[in-house]
Formats: structure tokens, sequence, C-alpha cells
């Protein structure tokens, strides 16, 4: 079992993992305006979430990570390209799946309102590489 440590290589406590984890997704959730955040692993299991909405997170969950995998299939099938961003646009929102690492991914609800641009510009040096740090 890897542990994950901080920059002075003691391992954080859970509830400073989470308390850290909660201050990212906040910021990301503020700083593009954006209806939603939500972490989990691969497997379907939600690590956190920051959304306006209340809906089935267990069910949501899965379906992101069904959606995700499937995705990451079909990138092999077109010759082993990695899957970048996976979009679904609804009628009022969109989604946005974005894989992580091996183990986790990022979901988030954006709607016409939302300046998602500006999460894109941090998201895989900053954002990604301070959530993965933690999980």
């Amino acid at each position: 079992m890897s542990m994950k440590l901080n920059m002075d290589g003691l391992e954080l406590p859970k509830t400073e993992k989470v308390k850290k984890l909660s201050q990212i997704m906040d910021l990301i959730k503020s700083s593009g305006n954006l209806l939603g955040v939500l972490f989990a692993y691969r497997d379907g299991g939600l690590i956190a979430e920051n959304f306006k909405e209340r809906i089935d997170f267990n069910n949501f969950t899965s379906m992101c990570a069904s959606v995700l995998e499937s995705a990451i299939g079909l990138s092999r099938t077109m010759g082993d390209r990695k899957a970048g961003k996976i979009i679904a646009e609804l009628e009022s929102q969109t989604i946005v799946i974005t894989e992580c690492d091996e183990k986790t991914f990022l979901v988030f609800n954006i709607n016409k309102e939302s300046n998602f641009n500006v999460i894109l510009e941090k998201l895989e040096d900053d954002y990604i590489r301070k959530i993965i740090f933690l999980y």
C-alpha cells in the first residue's frame, strides 16, 4: 500500500486530506463559476463532491466512471491515444469528465455562465497535480 506524503515526507491525516481536497474543489468551483465539481475513483466510488444541485451521487458517479472507461476503450481502439475530456452537452448544462490518473477522475458541471477556460488553463499542472498528491 503506498502512502501519500506531504512535502516534509510525512503522511497527511485523513481529516487533513479531506480539508485540503475540499479547499481545492471550492477553488475550482468558484474560479470557474461552475455548478459543481466531483472527484471519484474510476471504479465509481465517490471521493468528494461540491455540487449546487442535490442528485443521486452514487448513481451519477458510477455512470461517469462507465462513460470514462468507454472513452478510454474507444481511444485505444482508435490507436491507443489517451482519452482527453469527455463532454456531454445537456439542455441547460454540460458535464465534462477528465481522467486524473489510473485510479481517479474529475467531473465538472458547467453552464453558459461558467468560465471553464479558466479551469482548463490550470487543470493538469495545478489542480490535478494537487488532488492526486492527496489521494
